[in-house]
């Protein structure tokens, strides 16, 4: 995430994430999976403004520019659903603050794509109202976050550094890798969504049992060597079999993304979101950019995002900078 402190206000830019490597490895007693993942930021931002203010209620006002309002990608919940709200509450209990504050959420991350804007949006909470009401804590950032979702801590990244990074358990459980791989990205979202509930309650129905292959450490490997064919050959979602019974857009979605040229492509998260590696050694890289805009509009895929893989300076580096 970005900050930009000034006084009573900070502005954090929150970035989404895709999942180059994600494998399910069996059911834990508490009900939820555990899982390996390999998470990479990228350079899509929703943007937050926190204000404190001597009220003790949290307000919360959402924009999402340029958006159709029937769009379900939009339609997020300005209430105490929302995981914006749930975070500033954590911290306002955790260190018994008595002021509230005003939250300006723009929204560029669809919802229900898998590409983690909620979570980043709840991250940036955390960091902003433990600024402003007490004092920048990571233990009990990390507490909080882990409590809320699954991959807020992510986000969070460590004292270092923002990067990508390998989560287990439900995904809480991040160490960040000595891996900075340039990646560019091409990433397609459908008119309809996936739902994470569902998502692992199909899974469980294909699976079989036995033991899970798990190649993590392959690609984990192949980032810190950052070569574009080893990084693509590697990447792999154990979730995208059963979005592709729940959800046809996620095989429309891939078959466009071969279809223009592109050799690696994936699911993100739990759906319905997917992406591509851009070959940036590719001469005909524009001219595929061009076709896979004009063809998903024409399959009714309105959203299609450039970006690439964001690398940033840790929290501590950024609010040490920062006046109070």
């Amino acid at each position: 995430m970005q900050i930009d402190a000034d006084g009573r206000h900070l502005t954090v830019r929150a970035p989404a994430k895709i999942n180059l490597y994600l494998q399910v490895l069996g059911k834990r007693e508490d009900g939820f999976h555990e899982i390996e993942t390999v998470m990479c930021p990228i350079d899509l931002f929703d943007e937050l403004v926190i204000e404190a203010w001597d009220r003790p209620d949290i307000e919360l006002s959402i924009d999402c520019p340029a958006a159709d309002p029937a769009d379900p990608a939009w339609q997020i919940p300005a209430t105490q659903q929302n995981l914006v709200v749930r975070a500033a509450e954590a911290v306002r209990r955790a260190t018994d603050a008595k002021s509230g504050c005003r939250i300006q959420l723009t929204k560029n991350i669809p919802a229900a794509a898998g590409l983690g804007g909620g979570s980043s949006d709840a991250a940036a909470t955390l960091v902003a109202c433990l600024h402003l009401w007490a004092s920048w804590d990571r233990k009990l950032a990390l507490e909080l976050a882990a409590q809320l979702g699954s991959d807020i801590p992510f986000f969070l990244g460590s004292q270092e550094r923002i990067g990508l990074a390998r989560a287990v358990g439900r995904g809480e459980k991040c160490n960040l890798l000595d891996a900075a791989p340039p990646l560019q990205v091409c990433i397609t979202h459908p008119p309809s969504g996936c739902s994470t509930q569902q998502i692992y309650a199909t899974l469980q129905g294909l699976d079989r049992g036995g033991p899970k292959e798990n190649h993590a450490e392959e690609i984990m490997h192949a980032c810190k060597t950052g070569q574009f064919q080893k990084i693509g050959a590697q990447l792999f979602n154990a979730l995208q079999l059963p979005a592709y019974r729940l959800n046809e857009w996620v095989e429309r979605q891939l078959t466009l993304l071969a279809n223009c040229g592109f050799q690696y492509s994936l699911m993100t998260g739990s759906g319905s979101a997917c992406f591509a590696l851009v070959d940036t050694d590719d001469p005909g890289a524009l001219e595929r950019r061009e076709q896979v805009v004009g063809r998903a509009k024409s399959l009714g895929i309105q959203r299609v995002y450039f970006t690439e893989a964001w690398y940033g300076p840790s929290i501590e580096q950024q609010l040490g900078a920062q006046p109070r």
